[in-house]
């Protein structure tokens, strides 16, 4: 839609001076966007909250969000909203049929309680394992050797090469 009709539409016939006043911008800058035939999107949601209309239909009637966009919120504004209870029935409501009948006692998705009469079965203790013993280590036999010095030696047989 036309942002020049659109603005006439919603002001109902106000004039551009009232709409100027509820939205709080000078008379001017809103008369420049419509004569413009552009309004910001700044501006499409000041008067819609200024005229008790929805802010994201006044987005799409002028062509800055597409209906598919506002259809369903994301997920990461309404998951916050959502109660523990909520986000459990989801989970169980996803989770794998034959897990559940396996860890509970019915197929009904509200029940979550584990079956009490769920035969019990015991597992043989862990043979014990035989005590770690430390390795005994000197540090000072790891600092520093007996070898001849490499550089002195690289260096005498080049000495001898060059003879």
């Amino acid at each position: 839609m036309e942002h020049k009709t659109w603005i006439e539409a919603l002001l109902g016939g106000d004039s551009m001076r009232q709409a100027s006043q509820k939205v709080g911008y000078a008379q001017t800058t809103l008369q420049r966007q419509v004569d413009k035939g552009r309004l910001s999107p700044e501006m499409v949601i000041s008067l819609c909250r200024a005229y008790d209309h929805p802010a994201v239909e006044g987005l799409v009637e002028t062509g800055y969000l597409y209906p598919h966009e506002v259809e369903t919120p994301g997920v990461n504004l309404v998951l916050p909203k959502a109660t523990n209870r909520q986000l459990l029935d989801e989970i169980n409501r996803r989770s794998d049929p034959e897990a559940r009948q396996l860890f509970t006692n019915t197929n009904d998705r509200d029940v979550v309680d584990l079956d009490e009469s769920a035969e019990v079965f015991e597992f043989a203790p862990k043979a014990a394992t035989p005590a770690v013993q430390p390795v005994e280590y000197d540090p000072l036999t790891a600092v520093a050797d007996s070898s001849p010095d490499e550089d002195a030696l690289r260096a005498q047989q080049e000495g001898s090469d060059l003879e």
